[in-house]
């Protein structure tokens, strides 16, 4: 059930991805107080099967006993310093923005860039997660069984780009094989979210369009693997409107049940 997972991978094996994670965290030793480094920990437990972790807040603050607003906080902080990145994942059968899933970004030497490595982005789900058991919290590795993930993304770890214009190419290019499409369909992002960013009551919600941006990509993508997609442009532009129309008026589609490939265009 969480085999979906692989696809948000930034690692083909656990070790790797470990060593990410200790790398980081010595990195920012002084940036990160005992929660994040334990909100940090947690996700990599989750991530070891699949590369990637579906959590809701109410489940970390359960297991690390502290408030869903710290946790909150915690995610924020780790994905400013370029640690993790969260990824907003929409239910497919009850609809709705689910619970985020979390990825371990590759280590970057901060001495090399010169701007932050992420943006931060919202995260307002409550929905349910299915994720495989956690083990107990260390870093150490030394007795984990190496399982090998998916090969969606380069063996060695790259810089993560840091524009939603950089992450839509590097998709194209890890999946398809071809970016050309890129500038094209942030020209369709564009174009949705400013109209929506008009209105006063979402024109502070730039990261979350972002972030549908990318959701309506990885469906767009994945779905020229199922069917022929004539089109990916009008298919990515006819899903991220419904994603976007979802996130702001969730209250009223919840009154009825489709499923996401009920809405989504053929």
């Amino acid at each position: 059930m969480t085999a979906y997972l692989k696809g948000y991978s930034h690692f083909t094996n656990t070790q790797d991805m470990d060593e990410a994670a200790r790398r980081h965290v010595i990195e920012h030793w002084n940036d990160m107080n005992p929660t994040d480094r334990a909100v940090l920990e947690m996700i990599r437990r989750y991530s070891v099967k699949y590369g990637a972790a579906h959590l809701k807040h109410d489940t970390m603050a359960d297991k690390i006993g502290k408030s869903n607003v710290t946790i909150r906080r915690s995610i924020r902080k780790l994905e400013k310093l370029g640690i993790i990145e969260r990824i907003h994942y929409i239910r497919p059968v009850m609809n709705g923005l689910g619970a985020n899933i979390y990825t371990i970004l590759p280590f970057v030497d901060q001495s090399t860039l010169t701007m932050p490595a992420t943006m931060d982005k919202p995260c307002d789900s409550e929905a349910g997660d299915v994720v495989p058991e956690p083990e107990s919290f260390s870093f150490e590795s030394k007795n984990m069984k190496t399982n090998t993930l998916t090969d969606t993304y380069p063996a060695e770890p790259i810089p993560t780009p840091t524009t939603l214009f950089g992450r839509m190419k590097n998709l194209l290019t890890t999946t398809i094989g071809d970016s050309s499409l890129a500038r094209q369909l942030f020209g369709i992002y564009r174009a949705q979210s400013l109209r929506m960013m008009k209105f006063r009551l979402h024109e502070e919600q730039g990261d979350l369009f972002e972030q549908l941006a990318m959701q309506a990509l990885h469906i767009a993508v994945q779905a020229t693997k199922r069917k022929e997609i004539r089109n990916i442009a009008g298919y990515f532009d006819g899903v991220l409107r419904k994603l976007i129309d979802k996130a702001l008026f969730e209250d009223i589609f919840m009154e009825y049940d489709v499923s996401l490939e009920g809405f989504l265009i053929g």
